[in-house]
């Protein structure tokens, strides 16, 4: 590693690899990529504010731009600050080692340095099993804390202190729009803007494409901004998660090659971690098939970065119960709108008039609710003496004055942070979220939650964004396939020799668009092999 950064109580050493936004030399440091919320250019050289309080300096870096990066910044005095994008782009753990604080993007560096003899934390393991929707800043391992997105660590001398410099919950207080005309063209500006630049320094990539909305917008970004994508689409046996037809329909309308594969359960060990880099059980098994899958294209097509559609869900608002009535009753009273918002739920559920109102009745009088209290006890032994002691996730804490539908879309933003994990930093297959971006989340929270169900279909502001630039066929889809016929498919069924075998090796199709020649693409070893 090199020295990046020297300052008078702290040191920022990086790989040579590491990207770096140079800032003053005398202030601190950006390591990662940022880029400018107005016009979503890399930012590579501009200063940070001259002669600010620290305060301010993570504050410009909030408020002006986003990215996928970690911040040091440094007081005259000495005080550091340590802070990370909202998106969570880079991973950040903490370690204090007797006097001294330490911290490192991956757990493996800490031990590497001798900083940490890893020890397992049984009673945080207990909790994320129990608690599965919140996000502790206490890892699996004992002495491990990690940074949350949006938040910073304040060190001053011997004293450190957590501080959070964004939080979603500032972004949900706007006036209620209308998302068509102008509004609907800069949520697509947005949105667009945002994958693009994260695509500027990628040169070829992959797009995972499902046939569903989130991955079609990704997909079809990136097109549009002279990238160079080639789409990935993993189906299962069952047709219920074959989605070729669908992903092949998507890619033919913007001229994008495709990659297909299906899923095989010999590239399944459920004896080995889904995400070996996460200090957390975290991951699921099924996903070590389409790591397998797309690590494989990426290394014969030269590809070194995969853009996927995790999180668009949440981002985008995928409601479909009745808190839209009681967000728009509270926002405006009993205006003659609030029937049509009424009329767009029925449409929505395929319920009666009678059920929906019941249902709404209810929500309003239930009160504020935070998914982070959901207990999940299956499969733990009742004997188990794990302790519930971790605080939650700060984000996930009820608020009385929030309506329901758009305090379920914060908790929402905030559960999916962890679909953006699962490779390490120094892999050779960089997995890029671009849904999650800072200036998309930030945009999406501001649109009230009866829009996103406007016309009584889910995500209904993002397709009118859209509508004239995906297929008619993927604007109308409201439900796909997923791996469930994988993971229920009894295991005396499976061939050993996985999706077209030939000899002993599985193939894989890549198709054009265009009239050319398709091709079998050997892309694993033998069948069964691990990596």
């Amino acid at each position: 590693m090199r020295s990046a950064f020297e300052g008078h109580h702290i040191s920022v050493l990086t790989g040579s690899d590491c990207p770096l936004t140079a800032r003053r030399d005398d202030r601190g440091i950006v390591v990662g990529t940022i880029f400018d919320k107005a016009t979503f250019r890399p930012l590579e050289s501009a200063a940070l504010p001259a002669d600010e309080p620290l305060g301010c300096i993570q504050s410009y870096l909030i408020e002006k731009c986003w990215g996928r990066y970690v911040s040091v910044a440094q007081d005259a005095d000495g005080t550091v600050s340590v802070m990370r994008d909202p998106s969570g782009g880079l991973p950040a753990y903490h370690l204090h080692v007797g006097g001294d604080h330490a911290i490192a993007s991956d757990v493996e560096t800490f031990v590497a340095a001798g900083l940490l003899r890893a020890e397992v934390d049984w009673d945080n393991i207990g909790f994320q099993f129990r608690f599965p929707n919140q996000r502790s800043p206490a890892t699996a391992l004992k002495g491990v804390r990690e940074l949350l997105p949006g938040f910073g660590l304040v060190l001053d001398g011997s004293d450190i202190a957590e501080k959070p410099y964004w939080s979603p919950w500032d972004y949900i207080g706007s006036p209620s729009v209308n998302v068509t005309g102008d509004v609907g063209e800069r949520l697509r500006r947005t949105v667009d803007g945002c994958i693009q630049a994260l695509a500027i320094p990628k040169g070829r990539m992959l797009v995972g494409v499902s046939g569903g909305l989130d991955s079609s917008i990704i997909a079809s970004a990136l097109v549009r901004g002279h990238c160079q994508p080639d789409g990935v689409t993993v189906a299962t046996d069952h047709p219920a998660g074959d989605e070729r037809g669908f992903a092949r329909e998507m890619c033919a309308a913007v001229g994008l090659p495709l990659h297909e594969a299906k899923l095989s359960i010999d590239h399944v060990d459920l004896r080995r971690p889904s995400a070996p880099s996460i200090p957390r059980p975290i991951g699921e098994p099924f996903l070590q098939s389409f790591d397998r899958i797309v690590r494989e294209i990426a290394r014969d097509e030269r590809i070194d970065s995969l853009f996927r559609g995790n999180g668009g869900d949440a981002v985008f608002c995928f409601m479909q119960n009745a808190s839209p009535i009681v967000d728009r009753l509270a926002a405006e009273g009993l205006h003659p709108a609030i029937w049509r918002t009424i009329r767009d739920v029925c449409k929505l559920t395929e319920s009666s008039l009678g059920a929906v109102l019941r249902a709404a009745l209810k929500r309003a009088c239930a009160g504020p609710r935070s998914s982070g209290d959901h207990r999940d006890n299956r499969f733990l032994a009742s004997e188990a003496g794990f302790s519930s002691a971790y605080p939650g996730h700060p984000w996930l804490a009820t608020r009385r004055a929030v309506p329901p539908g758009r305090a379920a879309h914060v908790q929402w933003v905030v559960r999916v942070q962890r679909f953006a994990e699962g490779y390490a930093p120094s892999a050779s297959l960089e997995l890029i979220c671009p849904l999650q971006a800072q200036p998309i989340v930030e945009h999406c929270l501001g649109i009230p939650s009866w829009e996103w169900v406007a016309g009584g279909i889910n995500r209904s502001a993002v397709r009118r964004a859209y509508a004239d630039v995906l297929p008619a066929a993927t604007l109308k889809r409201t439900v796909k396939g997923g791996p469930e016929a994988f993971l229920h498919r009894p295991a005396g069924r499976i061939s050993r020799g996985g999706q077209g075998n030939v000899d002993g090796r599985t193939t894989c199709a890549k198709w054009h668009p265009r009239p050319r020649c398709c091709r079998a693409l050997p892309f694993l070893r033998r069948a069964g092999t691990r990596q």
